[in-house]
């Protein structure tokens, strides 16, 4: 993808080209070492998504690439190219590609010709995007490669996410990459490194890891993953002979518009002289005389035949004066490139700390925007993904458990699931879940995540109805509904006591735990009861608005990985009710002002306030404004200013003045500034629930624009400290007025000097200092909170963090201050001349949700972990709908027999009531990643897996028959340390487990087999390449040690590390 703000200076090149059209023509013969060996690497950049939707895109172009490369390839052996998204390919495989194309495939791929690089269902954005969502992309695209093909991708090729992440460079060296290939980074840096040679180094991306982990990492020159558009001869695109594609349809012509001019012998030196130019330019700016000229661009080689044509003609002519020239010419593929790159003896920097966000293409233009743009997009991608997790967890413990008799059809379930592995792994390209595509693939999106999520929680619902029975299917008719979804509405319950609702609550997380229910309920007068037919502690709140539903919150005790019952009725003729909200309400009206910064505690002279509170915090608002205005924490006395308020900036949407903010870029026009001049306050307290509410208004509004719900818990003795310690914060705001971009900006006495530190793909922290003698100071100090950010005063010994379960930008811009962008709405005139309608106009109603933590480093780095896997994978709850009648006349004499009590002790005889997958709690520190049945067929043993492809081809009278079958006994199972080395005094420190006991339930364990990250290399095989470093360490000789070598069943994990196992039964 590419922009009016990347697009190159010419001039200069032009210069260049000049220059070195003289200097290539001089009679004096260039030694063969130093002659320049420039590797063309074919490929065309296609976009799953942004502009034109996927379906539009195969059908005007996609499909040609592949059709037309595989043809130009198999006549020619010199020719080559690299194939990136895997979506395209698959698509063009399954419902384009004939069997003779197949068989050419596997021709081309065995002879390196064509080679798969990434190999990812796409290429992922890095700024936005959580870190298992990128797993799982890249296991899906590695997965159907190797299975296909045998091959596994060994290299990166990340050339247009909007900058560059350190836990993405890790994820790849723990898939076994040997290089990682990266473009889009700051201009002022890029052009420092290319001044200095430093475009290529080692990255050691995660300290925990240093040497173990590091992998080689080449940062594209200003042209991109691009070469020269324009040529001083011509006025049409330079080297894209083919021309621009073109939509809905491909011309039937086959004349594209703005076709470069034939390669012909009038013109034959003018372009040698062009891309000799451009070769020895580049070469300037590295450090051997290896130079990677890629050939291609957005939609390219879609006429492959032309392509090469020309080609053909212009690096045959460089090659026969490669003396004169001191250039030598060659098709290549990225890996034959990287080959001769670690063959040389050169020693690479070495690079240990940071990464390249935010990215910035000019001095006005800091890509920050996009970590808001489409709010709603980013929630559903998420909530996707979260969803995905539990039912490939259910699907696994369905299918495996050796107790389960299994009633689903599997296949079809695992379709569904796949379905859903699809529509998440597509919306996690860069120009996706970042909301910077037009809003026709933005529908794509929605579409093929709601409708796939759908078909998930159809199986949870079979899967559940077959994990609870115990053969009461032929006793009792029941059906499983998942709650939460658009279609469920509010739970009823009926007046009726003697039919209670039983809840079934399952949790996805690798630990037990209490969670936090939360339901909406048709009525007031509700008990919950759990299993054992004993009260538990709940409470109804009353709706924000009139029309809305009462909620009903408890809190349920889940074993890990896995559900347990609770039963909801009216009342059960007690005298012990739920708990009812008392409610205060209060309006101020005056004038909002940004609030002042102010050192230590709150001045309360003269105010009069109002608190909610629970055993770890006391959370107090000021009357006279109606806003936030301190917190108290319990535990130590501490009391801290800490204010919350609704701001907006006025956005840049004229080009005439400069850069405007648009999907990629937030430019304001200045500060931000307070919204509203009403705040209305609702406080609830209750025995368990305690909420502020503030409605946000301007004078002249009679609906809240901006609505936010701040909540506390009381827990009762012996409950998870977690629920006591966060702060919850829902959010409803929208839709803003036009060019207007939300924040919410919370100040306290957290004395941090505006340092910053937020979460690199929910992976690992990352500090973030202030950016001083910027051109945007705004702009270029907002980063990526794709999970977490948090501020600390190391003197005081304080930290203020947020939780999010969808990215935000996220900015530090004033000591004690965290900022949080919300939403953004703009209309500007940068595009119109592209016809591409990427305007931002969101005129959506977002509800984001925040969880606050605060309290000293150690206590708050202990909850951290847990609380964010918590906020990001609640908990899916599930009502059973049953016939009462039908129980009653089966298992008593009449319904009065059936009391509340009989009910729930004869529904625990009919069903398991409590179940979890593992048979034992994970440590604290390790996150159950991953437990799915993966489906593919693929062998173990690459050897065999190499054989196995070649027998897929069954030729037969000529037809090519391509087996597909699907492997459901092999589980893919990934632990992640989830701490940092040093982070925590306990909790850093490397564990050992057992993944035999852990997995008890599932039976003995007859095959584990340790794999690299996304499951393609048997991890004793796997060596990776290892290049010579300036490091005083040193690499060279630093084993690539594996840590905790797995003993029978047991291993040991290391902090940060993600360990990942094939396992079978």
């Amino acid at each position: 993808m590419l922009l009016r703000s990347d697009k190159i200076n010419l001039s200069l090149f032009l210069l260049i080209c000049v220059f070195f059209r003289t200097d290539c023509t001089v009679s004096n013969a260039t030694k063969e070492a130093d002659k320049i060996q420039a590797f063309v690497i074919p490929h065309s950049h296609m976009d799953v998504g942004w502009v034109y939707t996927v379906e539009a895109s195969m059908r005007a172009y996609a499909a040609n690439v592949y059709t037309t490369v595989v043809e130009n390839l198999v006549s020619h052996p010199e020719k080559r190219f690299i194939a990136v998204e895997q979506e395209f390919f698959r698509l063009w495989w399954n419902n384009v590609a004939n069997n003779t194309q197949k068989d050419n495939v596997h021709d081309l791929i065995e002879k390196g010709q064509m080679e798969f690089i990434i190999g990812g269902q796409v290429m992922n954005d890095e700024a936005v995007t959580e870190y298992s969502a990128n797993i799982q992309q890249l296991t899906e695209g590695h997965a159907f490669i190797y299975e296909t093909f045998g091959v596994r991708p060994q290299f990166s090729w990340h050339v247009d996410p909007f900058g560059a992440t350190a836990s993405m460079a890790t994820l790849f060296s723990l898939a076994g990459f040997n290089a990682h290939l990266t473009s889009r980074i700051d201009y002022d840096k890029k052009e420092a490194m290319m001044k200095n040679k430093g475009l290529q180094f080692v990255w050691q991306s995660t300290k925990s890891f240093g040497a173990s982990r590091e992998i080689f990492t080449h940062v594209m020159d200003s042209y991109s993953y691009c070469v020269p558009s324009d040529l001083p001869f011509s006025n049409r695109s330079g080297f894209y002979w083919n021309g621009i594609a073109v939509f809905p349809d491909p011309p039937s012509d086959g004349i594209y518009p703005n076709m470069s001019l034939p390669v012909t012998e009038d013109n034959l030196k003018q372009y040698a002289d062009v891309m000799v130019g451009n070769i020895k330019q580049r070469a300037a700016w590295f450090k051997t005389n290896n130079v990677l000229w890629p050939w291609g661009c957005d939609k390219q080689f879609f006429n492959a035949t032309i392509q090469f044509k020309n080609m053909d003609k212009l690096l045959a002519y460089i090659q026969e004066a490669s003396t004169d020239y001191g250039v030598s010419v060659k098709y290549a593929t990225l890996g034959e490139y990287f080959e001769a790159l670690h063959a040389t003896n050169v020693s690479w920097d070495v690079k240990s700390d940071g990464d390249f966000v935010p990215y910035s293409s000019g001095p006005h233009e800091a890509w920050t925007g996009f970590y808001t743009s489409r709010n709603f997009l980013k929630g559903l991608a998420r909530h996707s993904q979260s969803l995905l997790h539990a039912g490939e967890c259910l699907f696994s413990m369905y299918t495996h458990l050796p107790n389960v008799t299994t009633t689903i059809n599997e296949t079809v379930a695992l379709k569904k699931l796949k379905a859903l592995r699809w529509a998440s792994a597509e919306v996690q390209h860069h120009d996706g879940v970042t909301g910077t595509e037009s809003p026709v693939v933005r529908d794509m999106y929605v579409s093929h995540l709601s409708s796939s999520a759908d078909g998930v929680r159809d199986a949870v619902e079979e899967m559940i109805e077959g994990l609870i029975s115990r053969n009461a299917k032929q006793e009792v008719k029941f059906k499983v509904h998942v709650l939460g979804n658009k279609n469920s509405g509010a739970l009823q319950v009926l007046k009726d006591s003697t039919k209670p609702v039983p809840i079934i609550v399952y949790n996805p997380l690798g630990w037990s735990m209490n969670r936090t229910i939360r339901l909406n309920v048709t009525g007031k007068n509700i008990s919950v009861k759990d299993a054992d037919g004993k009260r538990v502690p709940a409470q109804i709140v009353p709706p924000f608005n009139k029309d809305d539903h009462y909620q009903l919150f408890f809190f349920a005790d889940v074993p890990a990985m896995g559900y347990t019952t609770y039963f909801i009725g009216n009342g059960y003729h007690s005298n012990h009710h739920t708990h009812q909200s008392h409610v205060t309400s209060s309006i101020a009206y005056r004038k909002l002002k940004p609030t002042k910064k102010s050192k230590g505690r709150s001045n309360h002279a003269g105010k009069t306030f109002v608190a909610i509170s629970n055993q770890c915090y006391k959370i107090t608002v000021d009357k006279s404004t109606n806003l936030l205005e301190s917190i108290t924490l319990k535990e130590s006395g501490k009391q801290m200013k800490f204010q919350n308020i609704f701001m907006e900036y006025d956005s840049h949407t004229d080009v005439a003045n400069g850069q405007v903010s648009n999907n990629y870029i937030f430019r304001p026009k200045g500060n931000a500034q307070v919204v509203g001049q009403k705040v209305v306050l609702d406080i609830l307290n209750g025995a368990l629930v305690h909420e502020i509410r503030q409605s946000f208004y301007n004078l002249s509004e009679d609906k809240p624009r901006y609505m936010v719900t701040l909540r506390l818990y009381t827990i009762p003795d012996h409950y998870d400290n977690l629920i006591c310690n966060r702060l919850e914060m829902d959010l409803k705001v929208g839709p803003l007025l036009m060019n207007k971009e939300l924040v919410t900006r919370f100040t306290t006495s957290v004395h941090n000097g505006r340092t910053l530190y937020t979460d690199e793909n929910a992976y690992q922290m990352m500090k973030r200092p202030p950016r001083y003698n910027v051109s945007e100071p705004i702009a270029q100090n907002y980063y990526p909170m794709v999970s977490t950010a948090f501020i600390e005063d190391v003197k005081s010994d304080i930290r203020f963090t947020a939780l999010s379960e969808r990215t935000h930008g996220v900015s530090s811009l004033g000591d004690g201050e965290i900022e949080i962008m919300l939403h953004r709405r703009l209309m500007n005139n940068e595009f119109e001349d592209h016809n591409f309608n990427l305007t931002l106009n969101d005129s959506s109603v977002v509800q984001p949700r925040l969880w606050l933590l605060l309290g000293n480093k150690t206590h708050l780095s202990l909850l951290q972990h847990q609380s964010r896997l918590q906020l990001e994978n609640p908990p899916l709850v599930m009502s059973v709908d049953y016939s009462q009648e039908d129980l009653a006349a089966r298992f008593f004499h009449s319904r009065k027999d059936m009391t509340t009590h009989a009910f729930i002790t004869k529904w625990c005889e009919l069903f398991n009531t409590r179940f979890s997958t593992l048979a034992a709690d994970l440590p604290a520190n390790v996150h159950l990643l991953t437990l799915k049945t993966p489906g593919w067929n693929y062998d173990s043993n690459h050897l065999k897996q190499i054989e196995k492809v070649k027998e897929t081809i069954i030729r037969k009278d000529g037809i090519q028959k391509w087996k597909l079958t699907v492997n459901t006994k092999r589980l893919m199972v990934r632990f992640h340390h989830l701490y940092a080395k040093g982070e925590h005094p306990s909790m850093s420190k490397a564990v050992a487990i057992d993944a035999q006991k852990l997995l008890a339930t599932f039976g003995k364990i007859s095959v584990i087999d340790e794999r690299s990250l996304t499951g393609l290399w048997s991890k004793k095989d796997l060596n990776r390449w290892k290049w010579n470093t300036n490091d005083e360490c040193g690499s060279t000789n630093t084993p690539y040690q594996v840590e905790g070598a797995l003993t029978g069943t047991t291993f040991t994990i290391v902090p940060q590390d993600i360990r990942t196992f094939f396992v079978e039964f």
